[in-house]
């Protein structure tokens, strides 16, 4: 992999000094380690023009020198001086000048394992093999990365374009960091120093850090296909599609559990300053952690390079790895030819997991990630002109691409719904809808609103598709009770669907005319093919949360229910989260179908806090902000650290006033965060003795699992004889086993108890949730994280109006920049906030090769002669009280 920091003017003495002592072997010779337990590394070498290393008087073919390196990166010429500079590039605005960027190139594990257990030639041939995928990686990123700024005067704007040569330094470390007197982890990469690049007329000039870090996926992937093609010449043979979403490689016969073993100290280490941040709630400095008692630390600890190699080769030896087979790995070659119809496929599959459409660089990284094995990077950037020749790639207008299946997967699922809108088959007559309006009222103790009766009228109307849109606490689950008691009285069978398992459950709670009527979109796709759930003909089907649907389950729901000749019922928000897959097509479901929406919120009372969210939903953060900050609900503090900190402690107050089930502890963070927040909670709950004693670890989590602990599901689990338990429910830890690792959970509004298996890693604590697990939920106060890269406009929305009662936002100078005061802090808060995290889908675009596109002609069977005017098929309010006289 590949990644890119800046290397601030202030720092860049002290790490030239770091990279320099690396290369510097202790006193007693370089057979022993360093004093921080890490070998010493070879020398650096230039990775630049020789006439512009001559020019300023560095020899080229010699090792890096410290006192070169400094000098480049003060941006100086190395022949001369601090007192009298020869300055290279101009200082920036604030009058210092940037030090440069450290990108750094990491082979993956099973090369660093291979490199570490062989010796001699083959040793040599790993590490040469690395170089010159790194020395192939720096060419490429020279020459497609637009690193230069190009001035044009006359008030134009700057023109960014590739460099002519980079000024560069790279340092190859094999080593991960560590504890002192830890066992590091081999990890064979090089740190590559960019300390300025080259104009073409040969002047020197800052190198342009953004489109390096917007690049960063791209070159690390030629970095890995030049690797693996090396590799594959030395005769290794390549696993490819391995790692996250498939984008990375690794070395057969190096498997899973070795790679988890060399990776062990990392980890270990890891886990050590986790524990650290839940005992108390801040990252442990650097001599907290070195003090921190590690298992690893009991046994006798290498202080020569002869003893790290045998305790790498104990380790291997301990997942039966025998160190003589990584000699055999270069005869492991195959000679099969590779399959590029697999490879196209798994290039479409990689460009289209997340979203419908893409750019030019992310199908050059995806074509680039599933290379190795099978092509050379340039055979592979070359393949991809044959992708878009052949039909599978299509240029959309505006720059974006797109796949020929998602495109057509996307107008099937238009073209259904609207010919579902367009055949008018179910009867529900009028007094089955104001039976249905009559008993939600008896359940309630309230009548339906007016607008809540106009959804119920176009809902039950005759056509086989209709859409309700509503944004947050408007009461679309009461609505979708009446519906679904209308439809059954009618002598219908409704049956309620979500993507999330854990949604459908809630829809059954909040729509009781569904309780035991809902689930999946999935499960129902599975069962209905099985004939377990048929749909048929007497058959609506509500689908709550329905922005959250990719377009996969869309198309094959919608195709499903219009085969069976059933209806179907689209219920969501397009202001809300987004599906994780390519999705966006709910936004365009109001303009093929009877559409119904609700206006009025009621999840709060509270006006002020009405109008906050409506301003987040319209793209208002900076008047919502002022709410809360005016009621005091808008916390900053200095660090992310500190900010999450004071979340959970703002959390665990509230829980003690309502109820852990009544409050929600977000962020919009990674995972790692919310682990983060999880364990610290549990430490404050087990500080003030409402946990039990006994603890059942979870490996790779900072935490365990104890009585008294709220835990959910982050997988279903199937139960013998019973209802499966399904992702994202929720509940409380009764009894713990600590001997045979089990847990006893009482679920939420259940007596229901189940025993789980901690082993089985279904089990996550439910302190703190992402709020994508919140999105439908309501509780009577929210405590939120935010201001990261990850906020956007829906999540901000979704944030807020989860709680009944009002939230509190804590956010970090450090997220928002420490230019200006808090107030600008905000404005930059409101800005992320109005940033959109919507799907697009691709037939929102026209074709390139496409003139006079109308988004209205999407298909040819849009819904327009019968258009979701208000007044189709809905009677008026008073159609449905007691006169029952329906309007026509």
């Amino acid at each position: 992999m590949m990644t890119a920091g800046s290397i601030s003017s202030d720092s860049s003495a002290a790490y030239a000094e770091y990279l320099d002592a690396k290369a510097t072997a202790p006193e007693r010779g370089d057979y022993y380690l360093g004093r921080d337990g890490l070998p010493a590394e070879a020398p650096g070498r230039w990775h630049a023009p020789a006439a512009a290393l001559a020019a300023l008087g560095v020899d080229p073919a010699a090792p890096v020198e410290r006192g070169a390196l400094e000098a480049l990166m003060e941006g100086r010429a190395p022949s001369s001086t601090r007192e009298q500079p020869v300055w290279l590039r101009r200082a920036g605005a604030d009058g210092t000048r940037a030090a440069g960027l450290d990108v750094t190139f990491s082979a993956p594990k099973s090369v660093s394992i291979a490199w570490a257990l062989s010796a001699g030639e083959q040793r040599d041939a790993l590490e040469a093999a690395h170089r010159g995928a790194v020395a192939e990686a720096l060419e490429y990123l020279q020459a497609t990365v637009p690193t230069v700024a190009v001035y044009q005067g006359c008030g134009l704007p700057a023109r960014e374009v590739p460099a002519a040569g980079l000024l560069a330094a790279e340092f190859v470390h094999t080593t991960a960091r560590g504890v002192e007197n830890g066992v590091p982890d081999p990890q064979l990469h090089s740190h590559c120093v960019i300390t300025s690049v080259l104009r073409a007329d040969g002047s020197v000039a800052a190198v342009r850090s953004r489109p390096v870090f917007r690049a960063a996926r791209e070159v690390g992937a030629f970095y890995r296909a030049c690797l693996a093609q090396r590799l594959g010449e030395l005769g290794y043979e390549i696993e490819h599609s391995t790692g996250k979403d498939g984008r990375y490689f690794e070395l057969t016969g190096v498997g899973e559990q070795a790679r988890a073993a060399f990776s062990k100290r990392s980890q270990e280490v890891g886990r050590a300053a986790e524990r650290f941040r839940a005992q108390y709630g801040r990252a442990p400095q650097r001599g907290e952690l070195r003090a921190l008692k590690l298992a690893s630390r009991q046994a006798k600890q290498p202080r020569t390079r002869p003893e790290l190699t045998q305790a790498w080769r104990d380790t291997a030896a301990h997942v039966e790895l025998d160190p003589e087979r990584i000699a055999e790995l270069e005869k492991r070659r195959s000679a099969d030819r590779p399959d590029r119809e697999q490879w196209r496929t798994d290039v479409e599959d990689g460009l289209t997991r997340a979203r419908a459409t893409f750019t030019e660089g992310e199908l050059r990284a995806t074509a680039l990630e599933q290379a190795p094995g099978r092509f050379a990077a340039s055979a592979a950037i070359g393949q991809i002109r044959e992708l878009r020749e052949s039909g599978q790639v299509l240029s959309l207008q505006g720059g974006l691409l797109t796949t020929a299946r998602v495109r057509a997967q996307e107008q099937r699922a238009v073209d259904a719904l609207a010919r579902l809108a367009q055949t008018e088959t179910v009867q529900i007559e009028l007094g089955d809808r104001a039976a249905g309006a009559a008993a939600v009222h008896e359940r309630l103790g309230a009548p339906l609103s007016p607008e809540q009766l106009d959804a119920l009228s176009v809902l039950t109307g005759p056509e086989r598709a209709a859409v309700l849109i509503g944004p947050a606490g408007t009461g679309k689950g009461v609505v979708i009770d009446a519906v679904a008691r209308a439809e059954t009285l009618a002598g219908r069978r409704v049956i309620g669907v979500a993507v999330a398992g854990s949604t459908a459950e809630r829809l059954g709670h909040d729509s009781p005319a569904l309780q035991d009527k809902s689930v999946n979109v999935d499960a129902l796709l599975a069962r209905a093919q099985s004939g377990q759930m048929p749909v048929d003909a007497k058959t609506t089907v509500i689908f709550d949360e329905a922005g959250m649907a990719d377009t996969t389950r869309l198309e094959r729901l919608t195709a499903a229910v219009e085969q069976a000749g059933g209806k179907l019922v689209l219920v969501g928000d397009e202001r809300q989260l987004a599906s994780i897959g390519p999705g966006g097509l709910f936004a365009r479901t109001k303009e093929l179908a009877p559409t119904a929406e609700l206006s009025e919120v009621r999840r709060t009372q509270d006006e002020a806090e009405r109008r906050a969210w409506r301003q987040l939903r319209a793209g208002q953060p900076d008047l919502a902000m002022g709410h809360y900050r005016s009621r005091g609900q808008l916390h900053i503090t200095d660090t992310r650290d500190e900010a999450l900190e004071a979340a959970v402690r703002r959390y665990d107050k509230l829980a003690q006033t309502h109820g852990l089930e009544n409050v929600a502890l977000m962020t919009d963070g990674p995972n790692l965060e919310v682990d983060r927040m999880n364990a610290r909670a549990q430490q404050l709950r087990a500080q003030q003795g409402q946990l039990g004693l006994d603890q059942v670890e979870l490996h790779d989590l900072p935490y365990g699992l104890r009585a008294g602990d709220r835990i959910t599901w982050t997988k279903p689990q199937a139960v013998p004889r019973q209802a499966r338990v399904e992702n994202g429910t929720r509940g409380n830890i009764i009894a713990v086993d600590t001997d045979e690792r089990r847990v006893l959970v009482r679920l939420d509004g259940t007596e229901r108890e189940i025993d789980v298996d901690a082993d089985t890693g279904v089990l996550r604590l439910a302190y703190a949730q992402h709020l994508y697990r919140q999105q439908g939920a309501t509780v009577q106060r929210a405590v939120s994280l935010t201001g990261g890269w990850q906020t956007t406009r829906e999540g901000a929305y979704v944030q807020a109006s989860r709680a009944r009662n009002g939230t509190d936002w804590h956010i970090s100078r450090d997220d928002l920049g420490i230019d200006g005061d808090d107030t600008d802090r905000i404005d930059r808060l409101a800005a992320a906030m109005r940033t959109p995290g919507t799907q697009t889908p691709s037939i929102n675009h026209a074709l390139a090769d496409e003139a006079g596109f109308d988004v209205a002609d999407l298909s040819p069977h849009v819904y327009r002669s019968r258009a979701p005017s208000r007044t189709r098929h809905r009677g008026s309010a008073k159609s449905l009280e007691p006169e029952l006289e329906l309007e026509r």
